[in-house]
């Protein structure tokens, strides 16, 4: 057995922590993402500081804020020259340090079948990605199926994005992400260590499970939604505009009790069937005498509001759309811990070098998991705003000109924009915040350096002629 640990990435996409069982929910089960953390640490507070999926899986890719790497939207993606400027993912570094790489379902990448330092992948970008021919459309062509929107299954419309998926249980898209993943634990041979990432598209919507998994939950159990406040309503144009485009075909601008309930219920009931698919993959793990020396990750992209503030999906800086479940279980020494000291999805690529015995990157802008800060400030970006979080405020400034402040202490689900009443820690969060911002600009922009410009009298930077490197290298960083 290699001395050096596996490391299962287990990574569902916009799962906020609160529906699962061992973050305090009761109204579901999840015993399989519970005993993981009954085994391993479970964070408390853990933050997407780019609640939007691209910016979030660009930064876990490199380490980086997204105003360092520049993806602070869907619809952008890694420069195809960031080698040259020394920057590369953790798949790439683990591949270098002998690990296996493998990348199984949904990613996120442009193009999509970029392997982005994957030495294998299995691809699924399901759910909105329908018109993508990837090994999912593949696989459901082979049985005479096709990939569907939600606006072709029965109810997205009536409910607001709580749909049936009609497909087979092994052609639903989280089952058979879990299902290629399991192959291909059961393939490798050897004693070569692996890291493999698996992306399972749900329960991002539509939320859309099978029919005959409804009753599994009950609709009355679920917690009701946070209110909406003044704040929150100044976002709601900006939402309302972004569903009603093609990708979702939704119309957002009213949305009663009862459609929050039964997307609240959709959603909870596929939480619990990607329990079944943590399961397997915990399982084949153990069947196949590899979980003794594997470190699992369980993760999220986001989190989604699931109608509080009225608000649905994920994209703004409040509580329901930046947490994310941040479980780590190491099997070689399985003992259960909460840590309290917040992380930051950032973390991950610093703790996947470490764990593989890899050098420290410099590109990384998070903190290793195992050096936890009680008192951390976290900054979050995206192309609509920024943020910065302590572990007991929040201060929050958008495009649209919206400014607040929230004690998260006092008044946990953000329902009092308090940033006239404390001016001192308005300046103080402010003054961080723009320290975060001007070292990931800096970051971001630094292939633009031109060093030669300090070069002595005799450097060819004086003749004409001179040809400027670019990106600057990484030595001039």
């Amino acid at each position: 057995m290699s001395a050096r640990p596996n490391i299962l990435f287990l990574l569902p996409d916009q799962l906020r922590p609160d529906f699962l069982g061992c973050y305090g929910a009761e109204f579901l089960r999840t015993p399989a993402i519970d005993a993981l953390a009954a085994q391993g640490t479970r964070w408390q507070t853990a933050i997407s500081p780019s609640p939007i999926c691209v910016p979030a899986r660009a930064s876990m890719l490199t380490g980086q804020h997204a105003h360092a790497t520049g993806i602070m939207h869907n619809l952008c993606w890694l420069r195809p020259d960031r080698h040259k400027m020394g920057l590369r993912t953790w798949p790439e570094i683990l591949a270098t340090e002998g690990y296996r790489t493998s990348a199984i379902g949904k990613m996120h990448f442009y193009p999509w079948d970029r392997s982005e330092g994957f030495q294998h992948r299995v691809i699924a970008e399901d759910k909105r990605h329908i018109h993508v021919r990837d090994d999912y459309h593949h696989a459901l062509a082979a049985e005479g199926f096709t990939k569907l929107h939600g606006k072709e299954m029965a109810g997205y419309h009536e409910t607001k994005g709580a749909c049936i998926n009609p497909l087979p249980d092994h052609l639903q898209p989280d089952r058979w992400v879990a299902q290629r993943a399991a192959d291909h634990l059961r393939s490798l041979r050897g004693d070569q260590p692996f890291a493999m990432m698996v992306g399972f598209p749900g329960p991002h919507c539509p939320y859309d499970p099978p029919a005959e998994a409804l009753d599994r939950v009950d609709p009355s159990a679920l917690p009701d939604p946070l209110p909406r406040t003044a704040e929150s309503e100044t976002h709601m144009d900006a939402h309302v505009a972004a569903y009603k485009r093609d990708w979702a075909g939704l119309d957002y601008s009213r949305l009663s009790a009862a459609q929050v309930r039964a997307i609240r219920h959709h959603y909870a009931v596929s939480v619990e069937r990607l329990d079944e698919d943590v399961a397997l993959l915990v399982e084949t793990l153990r069947q196949t005498g590899r979980l003794e020396n594997t470190i699992i990750v369980f993760a999220s992209d986001h989190g989604d509001y699931l109608g509080d503030f009225g608000l649905m999906g994920k994209g703004f800086f409040h509580e329901p759309s930046i947490r994310v479940p941040l479980i780590v279980a190491d099997f070689r020494a399985p003992a259960a811990r909460v840590e309290t000291a917040p992380a930051s999805l950032l973390d991950l690529f610093p703790s996947f070098l470490h764990w593989a015995g890899a050098a420290p990157a410099p590109q990384a802008q998070g903190l290793r998991l195992s050096e936890p800060d009680s008192d951390r400030a976290i900054a979050g970006a995206t192309s609509g705003g920024f943020m910065l979080r302590t572990p007991r405020w929040k201060l929050v400034r958008y495009g649209n000109g919206t400014q607040a402040l929230f004690d998260l202490e006092a008044d946990p689900g953000e329902q009092e924009n308090v940033i006239d009443a404390h001016p001192a820690t308005r300046a103080e969060l402010d003054a961080a915040l723009t320290r975060s911002l001007l070292q990931g600009f800096a970051t971001g922009h630094a292939d633009k350096a031109v060093a030669a410009a300090k070069s002595p009298p005799e450097g060819p930077f004086h003749d004409p002629f001179w040809q400027r490197p670019y990106p600057a290298p990484p030595a001039t960083q």
